[in-house]
């Protein structure tokens, strides 16, 4: 029996586990950075979505005010009406040259109406903004997290492949060790 033939067969068989072995802890040592560099998008991305969601939560609450200052505008201009009328009646009883205190103040609260709807519309907008912003990072979310389940899947299976190249490598080195040994008894 050629046992050089079968030593040669376990040594290439060994020397190639020993090869592929180096290759699988390569792989898995660059998955786990792959999956380091992952976690650290995943934090950053909830991070960021927690001060979006802040900051959305605190635009709603400013932009709710928007009613709340229409009333208030409205009850200032009411308020101003009425002193008008009063201080209508009080020119009209002295000799006095009268003036609408509606017709001074009207473009102050036109103005100042415009102003604050100004105000609303961009805080609007950019709560819009926000909102959208929210969906786009939500979205960068679970697809990190995704490829952090490939990057996992692909350890575990790169992990199974060094196991089996490694029981490989183990049992080429038994032949090897036993065609040596036959080859020694032949001499």
């Amino acid at each position: 029996m050629d046992y050089d033939y079968y030593y040669s067969n376990a040594q290439s068989r060994y020397y190639n586990a020993c090869s592929e072995i180096s290759s699988c802890q390569n792989r898995i040592n660059d998955l786990k950075n792959q999956k380091q560099k992952k976690i650290t998008q995943i934090n950053e991305l909830v991070y960021e979505i927690k001060n979006h969601e802040a900051a959305y939560d605190q635009m709603s609450l400013i932009v709710e005010c928007d009613d709340s200052i229409n009333a208030k505008i409205l009850d200032i201009s009411n308020k101003t009406s009425f002193a008008a009328d009063n201080y209508i009646s009080m020119v009209n009883s002295s000799t006095v040259t009268s003036k609408n205190l509606t017709d001074v103040y009207s473009d102050e609260m036109a103005q100042t109406k415009q102003t604050q709807e100004n105000i609303f519309t961009s805080l609007n907008t950019k709560k819009t903004a926000l909102s959208v912003e929210i969906t786009d990072l939500k979205s960068q979310l679970r697809t990190a997290e995704s490829d952090l389940e490939d990057i996992k899947n692909c350890i575990r299976s790169t992990e199974s492949s060094l196991s089996d190249w490694q029981r490989n490598k183990s049992n080429a080195a038994c032949d090897m060790e036993y065609y040596r040994s036959k080859m020694q008894e032949a001499i």
